[in-house]
């Protein structure tokens, strides 16, 4: 009897421990069944605010490039005089760019008649870019219709559509989208720009997504499908035979919903649909859209359930066998071991990571970082973080750092550092957040970086290429007058410690060489004259060319008698120079604030240089009055 007693005690003490934990965890598993399907929802709203700030990202890049690739001395240079070593020129320019960015299917310049001039494709596959010589005319697209009303400056993108060839669709069918500027030289257009962007490749960029599950898909104002990883469901607006694959049609509630408001989600057809209204084309809304299906939410509320039944029997043996105490001790212990692998597993999917104590010693870094910057965790582990990344040299920016970060908890900023056997510096956007502990105080300092030197080197070089004058390699005019307001804003505001000369220089009997010789003739002596100015100023004077047969020197830290000197040598040494056959004339004075009234006494000194026979040096002082 005893016996049987103990049995059912100990019977029915697993029965209520088991009745407890069963109540306990069939409520976890009631409120898991709603959690799941909030959360899917919030997962794939998030993934569409991460592709929409995509979106927007590219929009800004794509119209930068376009501006900068319009507004290039290389574009004016054709655009004003098409030949052959121009246009040279220009296809290299943009063949490294469509290399380079990979998005760009077709960079062309059309003329204002419609006629394509130069055309640069780019295939993926096997990765190239070549220049196009079977050239059309667009005059009769729509797209080059729209770009005569553009204004100058104007950076326009025409809307998603198919690409065609000789009126066809082209098959395979191919997504397109072109951005258009105006090319527009001293105030008359030229021609258009146009840039027609991959459009499959932009969305397998721009909509990825880690879990499979929200993979995004773009519509149309009317709903038809632009992105999809189904490519059967594309572009029924304009292929009469998918014209079923409308969102309208197929999920009318939801449709309805996204015409009410920007964003949210809603369930239909057992599934879950989440959206955001987005505006890639200006004026012309499209969606982004997320579909969860019922089979595919289940299978989520699977895995969440398989999880939740090991807890609960586990959670129940330890009660049962082992006692509460250490039951508990289990479960945060799992809950710990599962937070770690998702955190090492996370950190190594993402970007250059380091990861580092309240006193700035490396704990961890991350594969990324090794590959960035070419420390192993080894090497950078108890070390100062900031000091790894700038030494000793950047020591002020990295205070600064600090100290930010010490005041808002997180920072954020582009930065440069060395990595050993690389001969410039990385560019890189650098992330630097603050963990803190329950009581508020900092723990760790997670710094992520992304690598963005390319991007620099390409906006640096298209940089370049704008300020720099073709035929002589010498800074143009666009640059001389900007450097002449920034020496002109020194001298106003340091007077007595800068000392600056401008300099005017101009080829005698230039238009002689011209028409006795030729052209050609005349370039190779401007590009001789060239030579010698940058042989024989120093290397701290700033030499351009602003006009034919016309240069301009600044010359800074140098009074008016260094400068006539170094210019009656500059004369010298042309006239003795064999290759020229001619002489020069120059017109120099002292740079006030003033910079338009110093360049026009310049201009008088050159003037006098001209009328008192030519190969002569002449002044004109600030302090003198000029009609």
């Amino acid at each position: 009897m005893k016996y049987t007693k103990i049995a059912a005690y100990l019977l029915v003490t697993c029965f209520v421990f088991a009745v407890i934990v069963s109540a306990y965890y069939y409520h976890r598993y009631l409120t898991l069944q709603h959690s799941v399907v909030e959360k899917t929802a919030q997962d794939a709203l998030n993934q569409l605010t991460y592709s929409e700030r995509e979106y927007d990202t590219l929009k800004g890049q794509l119209r930068s490039t376009v501006k900068l690739l319009a507004n290039s001395q290389s574009m004016f240079d054709y655009a004003i005089l098409p030949n052959t070593e121009h246009r040279q020129v220009l296809e290299n320019i943009w063949e490294s760019v469509a290399t380079s960015q990979k998005w760009y299917k077709q960079i062309r310049y059309i003329s204002r008649a419609g006629k394509e001039l130069i055309d640069v494709g780019y295939t993926r596959n096997p990765g190239h870019s070549f220049v196009r010589n079977a050239l059309q005319n667009k005059a009769s697209r729509d797209y080059f219709k729209y770009a005569q009303s553009l204004e100058a400056g104007e950076v326009a993108l025409w809307g998603i559509d198919l690409e065609t060839h000789d009126g066809e669709l082209v098959v395979p069918y191919t997504p397109g989208l072109r951005l258009i500027s105006p090319v527009t030289v001293l105030g008359k257009r030229m021609g258009y720009l146009v840039l027609n962007v991959d459009v499959s490749y932009l969305f397998s960029r721009m909509n990825y997504s880690p879990d499979s599950d929200f993979n995004p898909e773009l519509l149309n104002q009317q709903g038809y499908y632009l992105s999809s990883d189904n490519k059967s469901k594309l572009f029924g607006h304009i292929l009469s035979e998918r014209q079923q694959y409308n969102v309208a049609n197929l999920f009318p509630a939801v449709w309805q919903k996204m015409q009410q408001q920007p964003y949210g989600y809603a369930r239909e057809q057992g599934g879950i649909i989440a959206f955001r209204r987005i505006e890639l084309v200006p004026g012309n809304s499209m969606y982004l859209m997320a579909h969860v299906d019922r089979q595919q939410i289940l299978q989520r509320h699977a895995r969440d359930f398989d999880d939740l039944l090991q807890e609960a029997i586990f959670v129940l043996m330890m009660v049962l066998f082992f006692a509460l105490p250490i039951a508990s001790v289990g479960l945060h212990y799992h809950r710990r071991n599962i937070e770690s692998q998702l955190a090492r597993a996370a950190l190594s999917g993402m970007s250059a990571v380091m990861i580092s104590d309240a006193h700035h010693s490396v704990i961890m870094t991350n594969d990324a970082f090794t590959k960035l910057t070419g420390r192993t965790q080894k090497q950078v582990q108890g070390r100062n973080a900031l000091k790894v990344l700038f030494g000793e040299k950047r020591l002020e920016s990295m205070l600064k750092i600090v100290d930010r970060v010490g005041q808002e908890r997180r920072w954020e900023g582009e930065v440069e550092f060395d990595i050993n056997d690389q001969p410039g510096p990385v560019t890189a956007i650098m992330r630097v957040q603050a963990v803190l502990s329950e009581n508020g105080k900092i723990s760790y300092y997670i710094t992520s970086l992304v690598d963005i030197s390319d991007r620099k080197a390409l906006e640096f070089q298209l940089r370049e290429l704008s300020e720099k004058d073709e035929l002589t390699k010498l800074w143009n005019r666009r640059k001389f007058e900007n450097e002449l307001k920034r020496h002109a804003l020194m001298v106003e505001r340091y007077p007595e410690r800068n000392r600056v000369c401008l300099a005017l220089i101009d080829i005698d009997h230039f238009k002689r060489i011209n028409d006795h010789k030729g052209h050609d003739e005349g370039d190779r002596v401007i590009r001789a004259v060239a030579e010698v100015m940058t042989d024989t100023l120093r290397q701290t004077d700033f030499i351009a060319r602003i006009g034919g047969e016309e240069f301009a020197v600044i010359m800074p830290h140098t009074t008016l008698e260094e400068a006539e000197s170094a210019l009656n040598r500059l004369r010298i040494a042309v006239e003795l120079d064999a290759r020229i056959n001619t002489t020069i004339s120059a017109g120099f004075t002292d740079l006030t604030h003033d910079n338009t009234r110093c360049y026009k006494w310049a201009d008088v000194a050159l003037y006098d240089a001209k009328a008192s026979g030519r190969n002569q040096v002449a002044y004109c002082l600030s302090s003198e009055e000029v009609a």
